[in-house]
């Protein structure tokens, strides 16, 4: 059984080791297995998403641009040009990224293209996209490139230091799985 405190380093909260357990059973199920079906040649953008592009979808275009691939990020309730979360710069920083100068973008400011790969948080932001885009763009879960899987990477803002670093480096690790599938195919082209 795990203790209060290893659920809340882990998964953030107990609804995130909910969240976590019910959204990787359906992964298991084959639910999202259109998510992981994507045409890396085609990706010329990566466009971040999550709710209010604080500390998640920032953090993951940062890792992104640091690997040098055209990236944005966007929340889908946010409000614009607001900062990045304190905490998340501060975890960033030891992560060896700079958030100090990211504004937030609503999503409904954005332009997309055929060539952009929208990258969601969490199964409700992918249907989302899914929803009010239809599925003109191709688009994923971020933690699904994450070794175990991880469908679902709950919102750290307002959690713990342990959580909030343990979720950057699901994003981390997650971006640079994304990166390498980018990078290999541009080498074949």
């Amino acid at each position: 059984m795990l203790s209060k405190e290893s659920i809340t380093n882990r998964f953030g909260s107990r609804r995130g080791f909910f969240r976590h357990y019910q959204y990787s059973l359906q992964n298991k199920l084959g639910r999202y297995r259109s998510y992981k079906d994507i045409d890396w040649g085609r990706v010329e953008r990566l466009v971040f998403v999550c709710k209010g592009n604080i500390c998640r979808s920032a953090f993951a275009e940062a890792v992104a641009k640091s690997e040098g691939l055209n990236a944005i990020s966007c929340g889908i309730d946010t409000i614009e040009n607001a900062p990045a979360n304190e905490r998340a710069m501060s975890v960033a920083q030891k992560f060896g990224y700079n958030l100090v100068d990211h504004k937030t973008t609503p999503i409904q400011q954005l332009t997309f293209s055929q060539t952009d790969l929208l990258v969601a948080m969490e199964p409700p932001q992918g249907k989302f996209l899914e929803e009010h885009l239809g599925r003109r763009y191709p688009c994923t879960l971020l933690g699904l490139w994450f070794i175990p899987s991880r469908p679902y990477i709950h919102d750290p803002y307002d959690r713990s230091l342990i959580y909030f670093e343990n979720c950057f480096h699901c994003i981390e690790e997650s971006v640079y799985k994304i990166v390498s599938f980018i990078k290999e195919t541009s080498k074949i082209r």
